[in-house]
Parts: C-alpha cells; sequence; structure tokens
C-alpha cells in the first residue's frame, strides 16, 4: 500500500495521473492514438502508454519519468559555431534523448518497453514521417552548458531557470529540448514553453 502510495504521488507531480496531462494532449501531434500503430491495431486507447508506464520502466533513461520507449542508439552531428562561447556536449543527453528516441526517425514511435495488456511486443511499425535526423548543426543547439558569464548576449539564470525557461541536469545548467519545449501543453504550437510573438521565447535568453 505505501509503494503504491508513493506511485500516485509521484505521478501527480509529474501530470500524469489524473486527466490533466491527457487532456492537453489529445487531438495533438503527441496524441499518436490517431495513428496506425501496434496499439491502435490493438484496439488500445492509452495515450500515456506511448511515453510512460507505471512498471518496468526505463533503467538507462533516469531523467524521463517512467520512461516507456526504447532508446536511440544514433550517432548525431552537433551544433557548433565560431561565435558561441558555450560548451555543448559531442552527444545529446538527458530529456533531450527521450525526444530524439521518436524525433530522430531511428526507432519507431510505437517500440515500447512495456506493453499495454493486450498487445503483443514486437518492433515498432510507426515512425514519424517528420523527422529531424541526426544532423542537428542546423536546429538550435541541445545539451549546452549554458553560462551567461561567458557570454554578454545571454540572461544570468536564476535558481535553474532563464525567465521562467526551465535549464536541467545534474548542475541545473543544461539547454535541452525541454527548455523551449513542453510536450504535454501545446497552446504555443509547437509545444514552445511560451509565445514567440515578438520573438519573446528567444528573448528570454538571448539578448538582442
Amino acid at each position: 500500500m505505501k509503494k503504491i502510495a508513493i506511485l500516485a504521488s509521484l505521478l501527480v507531480s509529474l501530470g500524469l495521473y489524473g486527466t490533466a496531462a491527457f487532456a492537453e494532449i489529445t487531438g495533438t501531434s503527441h496524441d499518436l492514438t490517431s495513428n496506425t500503430t501496434l496499439l491502435t491495431n490493438a484496439g488500445n486507447t492509452e495515450i500515456c502508454a506511448y511515453c510512460h508506464t507505471p512498471h518496468d520502466a526505463s533503467t538507462t533513461n533516469t531523467t524521463t519519468p517512467l520512461w516507456n520507449h526504447e532508446d536511440t542508439q544514433a550517432t548525431y552531428t552537433m551544433y557548433s559555431s565560431p561565435s558561441l562561447d558555450m560548451t555543448i556536449a559531442v552527444s545529446p543527453a538527458g530529456v533531450s534523448l527521450a525526444c530524439l528516441s521518436c524525433h530522430d526517425g531511428t526507432v519507431a514511435a510505437d517500440q515500447l518497453l512495456n506493453f499495454p495488456s493486450g498487445v503483443n511486443a514486437g518492433q515498432g511499425i510507426f515512425s514519424l514521417g517528420n523527422s529531424l535526423g541526426t544532423d542537428l548543426s542546423n536546429d538550435h543547439p541541445i545539451s549546452l552548458t549554458y553560462n551567461a558569464a561567458q557570454d554578454v548576449d545571454f540572461v544570468a539564470p536564476v535558481n535553474s531557470q532563464v525567465n521562467g525557461l526551465q535549464l536541467f541536469g545534474a548542475g541545473g545548467d543544461q539547454v535541452e529540448c525541454g527548455t523551449c519545449h513542453s510536450v504535454h501543453d501545446n497552446t504555443n504550437e509547437p509545444f514552445l514553453r511560451m509565445s514567440n510573438a515578438g520573438s519573446a521565447l528567444c528573448l528570454a535568453c538571448h539578448v538582442k
């Protein structure tokens, strides 16, 4: 009973318990129940199951709560620029790997670790048609150590946030996909943390 209570408390804190997160992604591009996948072929309508599981979650991706998706094993070309003074990791890390496990196009979106009851496990059959690929050199940098002291053109963070945008990692200083994107809320398409009208999202970090 104690373990159940702890799990329920965790799910509430993550927005995975109840209807809040469910309602926010219903009908968005993160609602994969409308696509032809192993789950929908079996008549399964569990929206959350594509990303999360209460049992047998990933033991390799521990940065994403109750993660239920096969890891990507891809090798990436990271962003680089001679004008960038901050450090970018040699490969994506943290929560960005969860995003890339679907969005780099190398792993099927329905390639899960723990399939819901009634769904036979197997190789995934549904891949995103518009994937980022493994060349990230022309995308916004991720797995970047945000250090405004290295560049006066950036806003200094406060408590691992920059104007409300979350930084990740053990040191609370990593720019990842989740810094700009909120997977459960598509109020500001495409799943942006805030409106980018007037470049507001960009100017939250960049001083221009």
